[in-house]
């Protein structure tokens, strides 16, 4: 009766991860082509998780946070060079999303960059908007292309590895970000950040290439769910000064100087 026991709980829990696994991705997606690291390496960069959240908080000092955030950030290099091989930033960035380029910016020129108070270690701070948002089009706001009527792939602008996601936001939440992804390129000493995802294709520890579709354009988060907001991705780049601190950095410029990918639709 044991065995028998046994194996009817091996076949349940089979065909539960075989039902988890078609919830995480349809045949329709394209996903990541980089490497997955394994369960240990997983679990320590999944620290950036749990400091993020105290940053959030406001349940850590800011040196302390600094020194766990350097100690997770050496990790993560460390992770990305031993699974990649090496130097892998080529210029210009991808542009984040298929099928668009630097016209699709909100804004003139840029203009809806406002660094304003911003400080990494203190969510307190209000009024900036470090970041460009990048619009798709969609009147109906399916989080659909009105031309292609697919799902719009956010790529990642450059290789790195991933320090943290978010996919279970839900509409009832307070977070601003909704659905989003944290990217650490250590060639270029940033942390990237793409949020209001519709649905997120990679997880904590993963190592992503340049151009790698991460997630697809949603509508999540506090403010991007409201009908009043078109639907958009939120990109910001933070960059590693001398001493480790993440500063904001306006990504326009390189945005504009960025090779985009387009993906003709096949005709029906």
């Amino acid at each position: 009766m044991k065995i028998v026991e046994a194996l009817i709980l091996t076949l349940i829990l089979m065909l539960a991860l075989a039902c988890f696994s078609d919830a995480k991705a349809s045949p329709e997606q394209v996903v990541f082509t980089g490497r997955t690291s394994d369960s240990t390496e997983t679990n320590k960069v999944d620290e950036y998780h749990i400091l993020n959240l105290q940053i959030r908080d406001n349940k850590i000092d800011k040196l302390e946070a600094l020194a766990q955030l350097t100690k997770i950030l050496q990790y993560s290099k460390q992770m990305y060079y031993e699974q990649s091989n090496g130097d892998t930033l080529v210029k210009p960035w991808i542009f984040p999303l298929q099928n668009y380029n630097y016209l699709s910016i909100g804004g003139r020129n840029g203009s809806g960059y406002i660094v304003s108070h911003f400080d990494y270690f203190d969510m307190t701070t209000t009024g900036g908007h470090p970041a460009q948002d990048i619009f798709i089009k969609d009147k109906n706001q399916d989080t659909k292309d009105d031309i292609t009527l697919k799902p719009v792939s956010v790529l990642s602008v450059t290789s790195g590895i991933v320090l943290d996601t978010e996919n279970c936001w839900t509409s009832d939440s307070i977070w601003k970000g909704g659905k989003y992804i944290h990217i650490y390129d250590p060639v270029s000493k940033s942390i990237f950040y793409y949020a209001h995802n519709d649905s997120v294709m990679v997880k904590a520890g993963d190592i992503v290439k340049q151009g790698d579709s991460i997630a697809f354009v949603g509508r999540t988060g506090l403010r991007a769910y409201a009908k009043r907001s078109p639907t958009h991705l939120h990109f910001a780049q933070l960059k590693l000064d001398e001493t480790g601190y993440p500063r904001p950095v306006n990504p326009y410029k390189a945005l504009v100087k960025s090779k985009s990918i387009y993906i003709t639709p096949p005709k029906h």
